[in-house]
């Protein structure tokens, strides 16, 4: 084997060592999030979203969901669905702050987060999550649960589910359509 050859499989050697060591380290940087929500979507049969003052409560009866400030409305399904499969699957990431005097820089105090808080057929608590939205990263939200200190940034920005508008649930019943065909026209008055 001529010097030259020896040299390009040593450098080669020296490569694959490489790659693997920085392999290694790259999987040690993955972020595993928990999820704030583990358990069945079936367990959870009441919603609660306050922002502010504004409040909204979507509860099921069965199979069925209501909002409970206008139930005149028909639930759009693709928003429960929306809860389901965006919110309550959401991770909670790296954490950003255990300092309760930092809530206000991220956005998870009472008066500038999203409260969001579901429950079960007993109306006992299942979870409560304040989400703030505060900074320039559009990707993400920040959450807190309400009886811990500690913030985490989310893997996904759901922030804008979290509408307490009963309008962004609901649409208006459709109106009843008259049958012209069957109408007397001949009969006066």
């Amino acid at each position: 084997m001529t010097r030259s050859t020896q040299f390009a499989l040593f450098a080669f050697g020296i490569l694959i060592i490489l790659f693997f060591i920085n392999r290694r380290a790259q999987a040690n940087l993955t972020v595993e999030g928990t999820r704030i929500f583990s358990g069945n979507n079936d367990e959870v049969f009441r919603f609660l979203i306050i922002d502010g003052t504004d409040s909204l409560e979507l509860t099921r009866n069965d199979s069925t969901w209501t909002i409970s400030q206008a139930d005149t409305l028909i639930i759009k399904n693709n928003q429960i669905e929306k809860l389901f499969d965006r919110v309550l699957k959401v991770k909670k990431e790296v954490i950003v702050s255990k300092n309760p005097e930092k809530w206000s820089t991220f956005g998870v105090t009472d008066s500038l987060g999203k409260r969001f808080s579901f429950y079960n057929k007993d109306d006992i608590i299942i979870g409560s999550y304040i989400f703030g939205n505060e900074g320039q990263d559009y990707q993400h939200n920040y959450i807190r649960d309400e009886n811990q200190n500690d913030v985490f940034r989310t893997n996904d920005n759901i922030y804008f589910l979290l509408n307490s508008s009963t309008t962004h649930w609901g649409k208006s019943p459709p109106k009843p359509e008259i049958d012209r065909e069957n109408i007397d026209t001949t009969s006066a008055s």
